[in-house]
């Protein structure tokens, strides 16, 4: 019965994706990007290559009827040099019925909304799953479900979400051969190739990795339920306060691993290794309290968001990534200024930290420092970060901008400088940029964490845009 409801639910998005195809000829727009990218580090394996020529495309069809408006936004971009480098999402897909009753709204199918200001400013991905394909530009995407909203009053507006499915980020792609994983994707690290057992000792011995994947069914990822509700006050013109709850999946795939033979103590060293990664989904309380202002020359907010996880019900011998109860504190401030060169500008000041509540590491028999996961829970844990951005020119379809980002990871001693120029002439754009990251600490530290696994992924690239 949950099956049967989860294809109704799919092919009511696909009518409602074909009525916006066919209502939206007005307000559409496909964008086409051709990037050329060149990464400066060493591959992980020879699956990958240091040049990758991608094409994108992202169609924004939206159309308004009596009382409905319909929105569906498909995405989709893939490498020319490598084959199985393609990858397709669906950030948006609804109808929104308006005024049902006075003030009330309700939207069907995956809708995107402000949860927390600071999530989407360190894009942390625990409100709304992510289109991760790569780690330094992921994707929000809505969730999917039924979306209510009320406004109360000229002031408070209440929203409310439930859904009966989930889908996850979408991180990516890989292969498992012979036990061991690879990728052709620069942002997937796979685990290690062997382990070291009873090491410090004198029987210390490395012995090969052959990893197995217990591939859960479609329905076992997807068929699961959720509900979040909302409050949004305006005091003012300028000034807000939000506060927003939710039970739901976590948008990143939990892992257990079972690893029967890897604290083999008796003295007999096995010749291999053979672990078995178990993938669920696992769920948690989130709750974010926000106030802010949005002025003409200026913006600002302060937030705080507690994410209270769920067991996952893995047996006490498996390792798995800590599900540790965590609050998660930030500010932003963003001002216009009129910079020395007689040009527009705004720069933005951000900062976020987590703070540990209550830990539910269970170390297995596996030790932690000799593993690695393309999957953490969240890409930081204390970081600040100063964006300028400044308009060189804007004229009548000619706009020339700059934009640049240094965030410093406090806890890596490191950090990521992203630098960009776009030069806008009609509906086509150049664009050229670079991404450089490095840190203080190894890959093995506890403190490791985006910037550490990724450092070799130092990149410059350079393409064009065409909006039709």
């Amino acid at each position: 019965m949950r099956k049967s409801s989860g294809w109704i639910f799919w092919g009511l998005l696909g009518v409602l994706a074909g009525a916006s195809v066919h209502a939206a000829k007005g307000t559409s727009y496909l964008n086409v990007d051709l990037v050329q990218e060149r990464y400066l580090g060493e591959v992980q394996n020879s699956s990958q290559v240091p040049n990758y020529t991608v094409l994108s495309g992202d169609l924004n069809l939206e159309a308004r009827s009596a009382g409905f408006f319909y929105k569906f936004n498909p995405v989709g971009e893939g490498a020319i040099e490598v084959p199985d480098e393609f990858y397709f999402g669906v950030p948006e897909a609804y109808i929104r019925a308006r005024n049902l009753a006075p003030g009330f709204n309700m939207g069907i199918g995956r809708m995107k909304r402000t949860w927390s200001r600071l999530d989407e400013e360190f894009s942390l991905g625990v409100w709304q799953p992510q289109l991760r394909w790569d780690y330094l530009a992921p994707r929000q995407e809505g969730l999917i479900g039924i979306h209510l909203e009320w406004a109360l009053s000229d002031n408070f507006q209440f929203t409310f979400f439930t859904s009966p499915l989930f889908l996850p980020d979408q991180g990516p792609n890989y292969k498992l051969t012979d036990g061991h994983f690879t990728s052709s994707n620069r942002w997937f690290v796979p685990p290690q190739t062997s382990l070291n057992l009873l090491r410090g000792s004198g029987l210390s011995k490395d012995v090969p990795i052959y990893f197995q994947l217990d591939r859960p069914s479609e329905e076992a990822i997807i068929m699961h339920s959720s509900f979040g509700l909302g409050l949004m006050y305006h005091p003012s013109a300028s000034f807000w306060v939000q506060a927003n709850y939710a039970y739901k999946p976590l948008n990143q795939i939990h892992l257990g691993v079972d690893c029967p033979n890897c604290g083999n103590l008796s003295g007999v060293t096995p010749l291999e290794v053979n672990p078995v990664i178990h993938p669920v989904v696992v769920n948690h309380h989130v709750a974010t309290l926000e106030t802010g202002f949005d002025r003409v020359d200026d913006r600002g907010y302060v937030s705080l968001t507690g994410d209270f996880p769920s067991n996952s019900g893995f047996p006490d011998s498996y390792y798995e990534s800590p599900l540790d109860s965590m609050m998660i504190a930030g500010a932003a401030y963003q001002h216009y200024i009129f910079s020395w060169l007689g040009v527009p500008s705004w720069l933005k000041y951000s900062y976020m930290k987590t703070f540990l509540l209550r830990s539910k590491d269970k170390h297995g028999l596996v030790d932690t420092e000799q593993v690695q996961s393309s999957l953490d829970r969240y890409p930081y844990r204390e970081v600040a970060a100063v964006e300028w951005k400044m308009l060189l020119r804007q004229e009548h379809k000619n706009r020339l901008e700059l934009k640049t980002r240094y965030s410093y990871s406090v806890s890596e001693k490191g950090g990521w400088l992203s630098s960009g120029v776009g030069w806008s002439v009609g509906d086509l754009t150049w664009n050229l940029g670079l991404d450089v990251l490095g840190s203080d600490v190894s890959e093995n530290s506890p403190s490791a964490g985006l910037f550490t696994r990724y450092r070799s992924n130092d990149r410059v690239y350079g393409g064009i845009n065409y909006v039709y």
